[in-house]
């Protein structure tokens, strides 16, 4: 699925408590259910359902996860690490490698995979058609 103006999709896991009507009432939707605690979702559009959402991924991300949001010309990361602080990161070429470790150290991956992050998140079926479509990957 490709996000529209001010969308955003997102794989949501790590946040078991997060409820479908909180999401919905922060204006997001589910689009898929891949298990119990992944959900792929649209965020937006408008700023405030962008917001919303990940203030509840800041409060119910457990640590050691991450999620992201994707849109047709940004990609933001919340990384909550081992100690529950949270790094909040939008994609650019000065912060692409911290990008890079971040994704590797929390999701076990070797370090030469991630470092190409739209090859990486193309790999997963969820976000390819925006990768492909947006970010340039064959």
């Amino acid at each position: 699925m490709l996000p529209g103006p001010g969308e955003y999709i997102s794989l949501l896991m790590g946040a078991p408590t997060v409820t479908e009507a909180e999401l919905e009432e922060a204006g997001v939707r589910v689009l898929e259910r891949f298990g119990p605690n992944l959900l792929g979702l649209l965020v937006g559009p408008g700023a405030d359902r962008v917001e919303r959402y990940k203030q509840l991924v800041r409060e119910r991300l457990e640590p050691g996860f991450w999620s992201d949001l994707v849109s047709q010309d940004e990609i933001v990361f919340v990384f909550k690490l081992a100690d529950g602080t949270i790094e909040e990161l939008t994609l650019t070429d000065e912060n692409r490698g911290q990008i890079s470790l971040l994704c590797s150290e929390l999701n076990g991956d070797p370090l030469e995979q991630t470092s190409d992050l739209p090859r990486y998140f193309a790999a997963n079926p969820f976000y390819r058609p925006v990768m492909v479509a947006c970010y340039g990957v064959e």
